[in-house]
């Protein structure tokens, strides 16, 4: 018995001191570790927008074809690069590679640590309409500069990289995602041959009460039935004309039903079907806005590389 409760007092004894040691204790801090996505990055100032972007570009470590790489230009690259290239980084350890060839990808973004720069983009990818009192952004910011991003592409940025890089400029894709899937479709209906291939993800047809589809009809009756049209891939999630069943954003439910995010994007592919475009549609199910940018990605390099 005696033995017994001097075990027990030892016992009771070492607990409490563990206890005591542990909340004494700090705990081990977490440093910062920012994992290595391989990228070669320079800030391009812009004569024609004025602005600031940098870019990020991914070469891939197989040698290129005799044609040269086929190019992935990202819209809102600070979000969209660091993704497409880990996919990509990945890939390179594949036996197996899903059928992708090697390619460069291109990120446009723009200094700074934010994944989105939501001023510059409202300005560098909406279109520059007639009238601009009605977009329907509600952020007050400029609007409608986006023949001037359009150009700083063109002019500034795709000659540096065809000049760093051994590129295919016949194969070349862009992709982008909500306004950045807008400024791919003012891209394909007022200067379809800067690109091969386009990727409009969750596209803002919304935009100034459907604006985009007016440069929809008219490149439309331009397109020749004896030429080759781009390849154009349209994306949205499921979820997004879906008012969510959270009460904290019960006041954008409204909204939601209004700019018909998944009506538009199909009706929208299936017009140009209709006109002999080489146009797919993919519905992401259980995706909302946001989640519907990542397996957009995964299509965009498909288009670009495959």
């Amino acid at each position: 018995m005696r033995i017994a409760l001097t075990l027990l007092l030892v016992f009771l004894f070492t607990a409490r001191s563990a206890h005591a040691v542990s909340a004494d204790t700090k705990p081990t801090p977490w440093p910062d570790s920012p994992l290595a996505i391989r990228a070669k990055s320079q800030d391009i100032v812009s004569s024609c927008t004025g602005r600031t972007y940098r870019i990020l570009v991914f070469v891939p470590s197989a040698p290129p074809p005799p044609t040269g790489y086929p190019v992935l230009y990202l819209l809102d690259g600070n979000a969209t690069y660091p993704v497409a290239a880990t996919l990509l980084q990945l890939a390179e350890h594949r036996t197996n590679p899903g059928g992708l060839v090697p390619g460069i990808v291109v990120g446009i973004g723009y200094p700074g640590d934010a994944p989105l720069d939501l001023r510059a983009r409202a300005e560098d990818y909406t279109p520059p309409a007639p009238d601009l009192s009605a977009t329907g952004d509600m952020s007050g910011s400029p609007q409608g500069g986006a023949d001037r991003f359009l150009d700083f592409i063109e002019k500034e940025l795709k000659p540096r990289i065809a000049a760093a890089f051994p590129i295919n400029p016949a194969r070349q894709t862009i992709f982008g995602h909500s306004y950045g899937g807008l400024l791919v479709l003012h891209t394909l209906f007022t200067r379809p041959a800067a690109f091969q291939r386009y990727v409009a993800a969750s596209p803002s047809i919304w935009w100034n009460q459907r604006f985009i589809l007016t440069e929809k009809t008219a490149w439309l009756k331009t397109v020749p039935s004896s030429s080759a049209p781009p390849r154009v891939v349209v994306t949205v999630g499921s979820l997004e004309q879906t008012p969510s069943a959270d009460p904290r954003l019960a006041g954008r439910a409204e909204l939601m039903i209004a700019r018909r995010q998944v009506d538009n994007a199909r009706e929208l592919a299936a017009d140009l079907v209709a006109h002999g475009i080489a146009a797919e549609f993919f519905l992401f199910e259980k995706s909302d806005h946001g989640e519907s940018r990542t397996p957009a990605l995964v299509h965009a390099l498909r288009t670009a590389f495959q």
